[in-house]
């Protein structure tokens, strides 16, 4: 055990070192991201709470470990495009705002994953996880009409998960880990001046801050081509500090209006509790089908609230966010020995109000449409591919703050492609 836990250290060293500069944020359903493994890309996700056949099992529900057999190393890759096109109009007491809708608003971006497992015993295994489980990303032009309501929004959130899984009986195991995360966020928009004969100023929001929580998990097996999974993620709380820099603003000006001056600030932020059951039939040798249901509780998201260290009054943006649902189906086929491809479609439930969606977040329902494919090319290694398309909701905006009011209409859709390669020692 020594040696695979020698191995297994090594390759998670490595792979520390290639996520963290690999780590962007990504557009997603609310702020979260799936993309935590090429198979589960390829199936939309459907029975990954139940079908322990990668070691994504680790962040998806750690009980899964104990189907997983010896010491083993994942790496994941997932690029993923999204798509997000304005059109409208911005402006305050009938004065319309200058400038176009900013063509696309999403950026493409690499969302990594790695995870490694070992024995302990023959009813015990050790597994850990460096996810990115929640992301944002959205990015309009300097001069866009809609500038004085958000320019650049970021969100990473990079979680290690050290997990360990138990055989408490034949058919039952259990699962459980601690998140140790780290966030960061940036928020910029320009500020309006023209009434004070001056082109626009911009304010930018960076903090970062840590946050921990825990993971439960539970498989239970019908028989050796039958199980149930149930999992649950447990809310992390953030308090992100760092400064809210202020600039292009005229020295006499900032001079008299002292919330035009930077300042150092803070915003608290959690993260939600997610609660996913699943179940994997292998119908025969060749063909299984599987499901998985998720609830996230987003109802914790009501407002971000950013608080200044000058005593200026607090920054409160109200989201009022509501709990949402994702709900996958899918198959696997596999045509030969060591070939699987594999099929999935889900929904999944935008936690935005129609009321309260922003340009930040201009988030909608959207519909998930996969195809993937593993290969186990030899007895110590599996490749898996996966392709994603997600087609979102038309959404309607009308934002309404300080600065005015932003109307109209998003649109757009997301391609996740990703690979993976699985080392067994």
């Amino acid at each position: 055990m020594s040696e695979c836990v020698k191995h297994s250290a090594i390759v998670a060293a490595g792979a520390l070192c290639a996520l963290l500069p690999l780590t962007d944020r990504a557009h997603a359903a609310g702020f979260q991201l799936r993309e935590m493994s090429a198979e589960g890309v390829g199936s939309a996700f459907s029975g990954s709470t139940a079908k322990a056949t990668d070691l994504s099992t680790i962040y998806t529900n750690p009980a899964g470990m104990m189907r997983i057999p010896g010491a083993q190393a994942q790496f994941d890759l997932n690029y993923v495009a999204p798509t997000i096109e304005f059109s409208g109009d911005a402006g305050v007491a009938g004065f319309q705002y200058s400038g176009g809708n900013s063509g696309n608003a999403g950026e493409g971006t690499f969302v990594p994953a790695f995870y490694g497992l070992f024995d302990i015993s023959p009813t015990l295994k050790a597994g850990i996880s460096l996810t990115v489980p929640f992301g944002l990303s959205t990015k309009y032009d300097d001069d866009w009409k809609g500038r004085y309501f958000a320019i650049d929004s970021e969100i990473q959130n990079l979680v290690l998960t050290p997990s360990i899984a138990w055989q408490a009986t034949e058919q039952l195991s259990l699962g459980a880990g601690i998140q140790i995360g780290h966030a960061e966020a940036t928020l910029s928009r320009a500020i309006n001046l023209s009434q004070l004969g001056v082109g626009d100023g911009h304010t930018e929001l960076t903090g970062d801050g840590w946050g921990y929580g825990f993971t439960l998990g539970m498989l239970y097996e019908f028989s050796p081509t039958s199980r149930v999974g149930l999992s649950y993620r447990s809310q992390a709380k953030y308090t992100l500090e760092g400064t809210a820099k202020i600039s292009d603003v005229p020295a006499a000006i900032a001079g008299m209006v002292p919330t035009l001056n930077s300042s150092d600030a803070e915003a608290d932020v959690t993260m939600p509790d997610i609660v996913s059951i699943g179940g994997y039939h292998e119908i025969n040798p060749q063909w299984a089908v599987m499901g998985d249901v998720s609830w996230t509780n987003w109802s914790t998201f009501e407002e971000l609230r950013v608080k200044f260290d000058d005593g200026r009054p607090d920054d409160v943006t109200e989201e009022k966010w509501h709990d949402s649902w994702f709900v996958s189906l899918g198959a696997d086929y596999k045509p030969r020995e060591n070939h699987t491809i594999h099929f999935g479609v889900a929904y999944d439930q935008s936690p935005v109000p129609d009321s309260h969606r922003t340009a930040r977040i201009p988030d909608a329902d959207r519909y998930w449409a996969s195809l993937g494919y593993s290969y186990e090319f030899a007895p110590d290694r599996v490749i898996n591919v996966g392709y994603t398309r997600i087609f979102f909701d038309e959404a309607d905006i009308e934002e309404t703050t300080d600065s005015g009011t932003l109307s109209g209409i998003y649109e757009g859709h997301a391609d996740i492609l990703s690979a993976s390669l699985t080392y067994r020692f």
